[in-house]
């Protein structure tokens, strides 16, 4: 019997395969009562990946994930009284399965942390989802840093954008690991057309030297508190660094 295992075992990643199950299950049984307290639909769905060997991979995406989003919680497995809305946390799960990127991950775990809430029935965080799902490494990469670094201004209004950041394309070379410049400029593109970018976000066309305004937009703002883990409003989150439009 033993030799007919070996037999079929042709690639020889049977031992692997029983060593990524047991990783896999530890993973989910540490991360069960979390999501079951938060989403049970959502739970049932992870159960059914967990069954599927083929979809070890996102699986094991979507475990890294929710185990970010429990630390931001700061869950402690008896008391956790908040929910989210299982269309935000189906999609969320299905969307992050995606991409094994850590700073992505970290990411998607944030937007999952701040889609809880007491009623469980805020749908508010789909917006940021249909978002998040569309950057590439790269655009996160500059997207973090624009939202750190731009500019908050407060307006008479009331409404909170970001001004004033404009860098060179030797920085975010720097920044990105990426050194071609058309490369970076339809990354640039790609985020003013999702309006994360001010409407002159991009390369600047008058001038020698490559200059790109990156100022993060207010949706931009939003997108980046959400996925903090953070329920706070953009004014709260950026108070210590708001300035007024005078």
């Amino acid at each position: 019997m033993e030799n007919d295992n070996k037999s079929l075992d042709i690639l020889g990643i049977k031992p692997i395969s029983n060593a990524l199950d047991t990783t896999v299950t530890k993973t989910f049984a540490g991360i069960e009562a979390f999501l079951k307290s938060v989403c049970e639909p959502a739970l049932e769905e992870v159960g059914l990946m967990l069954r599927d060997k083929f979809r070890y991979w996102r699986l094991n995406n979507i475990l890294k994930m929710l185990e970010k989003a429990e630390g931001k919680l700061h869950f402690d497995g008896t008391d956790l009284k908040i929910h989210a809305h299982p269309r935000v946390a189906l999609a969320i799960i299905e969307n992050s399965s995606l991409n094994d990127n850590n700073e992505i991950q970290e990411l998607w775990a944030g937007l999952f942390a701040s889609s809880c809430t007491w009623t469980g029935q805020d749908d508010e965080n789909l917006i940021f989802v249909d978002l998040l799902k569309q950057l590439t490494t790269v655009e996160a990469k500059i997207l973090e840093y624009a939202c750190k670094n731009s500019q908050k201004i407060l307006f008479k209004n009331g409404l909170i954008m970001g001004k004033d950041l404009n860098v060179t394309f030797a920085f975010l070379t720097q920044l990105t690991g990426v050194n071609d410049v058309y490369r970076i400029d339809r990354e640039l593109d790609h985020l003013r057309s999702l309006e994360l970018l001010g409407q002159d976000g991009g390369f600047l066309a008058e001038g020698q030297e490559l200059i790109a305004d990156i100022s993060a937009s207010a949706l931009a703002l939003n997108l980046y508190v959400r996925c903090q883990g953070s329920l706070l409003s953009v004014a709260e989150f950026w108070k210590e660094s708001l300035i007024t439009q005078e």
